[in-house]
């Protein structure tokens, strides 16, 4: 329920900057889209097992569609896929602050990539890729590492809070436990 409530909070806070941060989408104009309840996503997900990480991963992607994308499995199917990928990338990865911040903008890139292969493919953009590299996906990239310095701060609190939670609720288990076999 914490890696929900926390989803939905950093979507709130990529709302916020995108009404700070207003976007047009004009070829002349660099494009800065916040990305916090995706990296929220990324780094919390990468503790589950395959199975979680797809169900999760989904049914963000489905939020995301049809709060902010206005799409239809656009982004379930493509937070899907991330979340294999990530499945067998965090094999080789540890929970370092870089290793972090390095996880969540490539699968920014990878995500934004994806969409942009989409949308060239379906004849919705013809912008050339380097083009879109530039004006659309520079300050993106870097606004948003940045931002995950932030994330990764409060992912890790999350995580501390839910290690505290489950080793008070252990401890209380095992006081249980020597009463009932003190009874005997």
């Amino acid at each position: 329920m914490a890696h929900v409530v926390l989803f939905l909070v950093c979507s709130l806070f990529d709302e916020i900057l995108s009404v700070l941060f207003p976007n047009t989408f004009l070829v002349n104009d660099l494009l800065f889209i916040p990305n916090l309840a995706f990296c929220m996503m990324i780094l919390t997900i990468r503790k589950f097992s395959l199975t979680d990480k797809c169900l999760f991963a989904f049914g963000c992607g489905m939020f995301y569609d049809f709060c902010f994308a206005n799409t239809f499995l656009l982004y379930a199917i493509i937070y899907t896929l991330l979340a294999c990928i990530l499945h067998l990338w965090s094999k080789h990865l540890t929970e370092t602050l870089i290793e972090s911040l390095i996880l969540s903008i490539v699968t920014i890139f990878v995500k934004d990539l994806l969409v942009y292969f989409v949308m060239s493919f379906q004849g919705i953009s013809e912008i050339p890729f380097l083009l879109w590299a530039e004006q659309f996906e520079l300050l993106t990239l870097l606004g948003n590492a940045v931002l995950v310095l932030g994330i990764v701060f409060l992912q890790r609190s999350k995580e501390d809070y839910l290690e505290k939670k489950a080793n008070k609720i252990r401890r209380g288990e095992k006081i249980q436990w020597f009463n009932l076999k003190s009874k005997e």
